[in-house]
């Protein structure tokens, strides 16, 4: 009867280890391929599944309106699409909902050098500029980026 009880004891204690360190799935919608966890989408622009990135972020922004970094990464997926207006559209939204988000400066003015518009990527350095005060990544390789338009561009 001890032997019983002690393996019982082992194989609760066993159990609960197990499955307090098992990873839940991704959510999914209807058993699509529709991710609503951020960190999951972000797997999938990391590797390079746009059009799915896309999709997942259009159903994440209907329940998270206000998630500025979900619109910034819209933004981002249509860029990589080469759909640059729309990703215009959306790094303005992120920047509507938080005007010092420096991750949509930077990749706003990544996206207005791929079109060209050498005087709005300035406009979004100088508000880096003004954002990071004493310098952030962000801001050294977006004025990098501009010299070397400037250098390749004159």
């Amino acid at each position: 009867m001890r032997y019983f009880l002690v393996t019982l004891i082992v194989f609760i204690l066993f159990s609960k280890f197990v499955l307090a360190n098992m990873q839940d799935p991704p959510a999914t919608v209807n058993d699509n391929k529709i991710l609503i966890d951020k960190k999951d989408i972000q797997n999938t622009i990391e590797s390079g599944e746009y059009e799915l990135a896309r999709n997942n972020l259009k159903v994440f922004l209907e329940k998270n309106s206000s998630d500025y970094e979900a619109y910034n990464l819209l933004g981002y997926v249509e860029r990589q699409l080469q759909n640059y207006e729309l990703a215009i559209n959306f790094y303005k939204k992120a920047l509507s909902l938080d005007e010092n988000f420096i991750g949509a400066h930077h990749y706003i003015a990544i996206t207005y050098l791929e079109m060209d518009d050498l005087e709005s990527a300035k406009y979004h350095l100088n508000q880096l500029d003004l954002i990071c005060l004493f310098g952030c990544d962000d801001f050294y390789d977006l004025k990098n980026k501009i010299t070397f338009y400037e250098a390749n561009n004159e």
